[in-house]
């Protein structure tokens, strides 16, 4: 009777976890190929990798290569989601990005969800729609299916310049680095934009948006990083090996 009750029990979290797995959605969006002000003064955010112009520059270009995107939340009703669409913490959310819409980058939700709706245009930086926090002003964290060369995002302004935004970064090496004090709003008509970069050798895995209070973002921008070269992938492999034998031997 015990083993009939344990087997009973192996099936019910089976079938709860089929169930969970069953109820998360992803979002399949099309993503544009420019980085859009919408008219708004650009502030730029202390320890940005790249200023906005130099940002949008690389972007167009990376878009025509199809190797970037710009989420505007503008476009996802075309795509058969209506607006006010929401992504719960788990779920996901996959960009079809480039020219050709044929390369996808998935982002798996974590810390809380995000949703889109109509907003100011104080706040939106393309069109009156942008990015919201769904529930509350918690970190939200971002883990990529394909590690970036460089993440970008426009802080809406919420006329309220104690409200502070900060975009984390973590690399493949799993270190990571930070806009620090990136402020929402201290002046009518201005946006703050935060941008890091990561290299070919060492890009970005994830990214998370933290804030004191509720924030709204909009053009969550990304360029993806090339495919490492097999030589490098065992090299990078080799030193991790390496390592891992000096930190045992430390350890001893």
């Amino acid at each position: 009777m015990k083993n009939h009750n344990i087997k009973l029990g192996a099936v019910a979290l089976a079938l709860l976890g089929s169930i969970a797995a069953a109820s998360a959605t992803s979002i399949t969006v099309n993503t544009v190929g420019v980085v859009n002000g919408n008219g708004h003064t650009i502030l730029e955010s202390t320890g940005n990798s790249l200023t906005e112009t130099a940002f949008a520059l690389s972007l167009t270009t990376a878009f025509a290569n199809n190797t970037g995107g710009v989420l505007d939340f503008d476009s996802f009703g075309s795509s058969g989601f209506p607006n006010n669409w929401a992504v719960n913490t788990g779920e996901t959310l996959t960009a079809n990005y480039g020219t050709s819409q044929a390369n996808t980058e998935v982002l798996n939700i974590s810390g809380s969800g995000i949703n889109q709706g109509a907003f100011s245009t104080a706040e939106a930086t393309s069109s009156s729609t942008a990015m919201g926090l769904q529930g509350n002003a918690g970190t939200r964290t971002f883990t990529l299916s394909v590690p970036l060369l460089d993440v970008g995002v426009f802080v809406g302004n919420r006329g309220d310049s104690s409200r502070t935004s900060v975009l984390t970064v973590t690399y493949l090496d799993n270190t990571t680095a930070s806009t620090s004090g990136a402020n929402a709003g201290p002046a009518a008509g201005s946006n703050y934009f935060e941008d890091l970069a990561g290299t070919a050798n060492n890009p970005i895995v994830s990214f998370s948006l933290a804030q004191n209070n509720f924030i709204r973002y909009d053009d969550l921008s990304f360029i993806v990083a090339p495919v490492p070269e097999p030589g490098t992938m065992a090299l990078a492999a080799m030193g991790g090996a390496a390592l891992l034998f000096w930190r045992r031997r430390s350890v001893r």
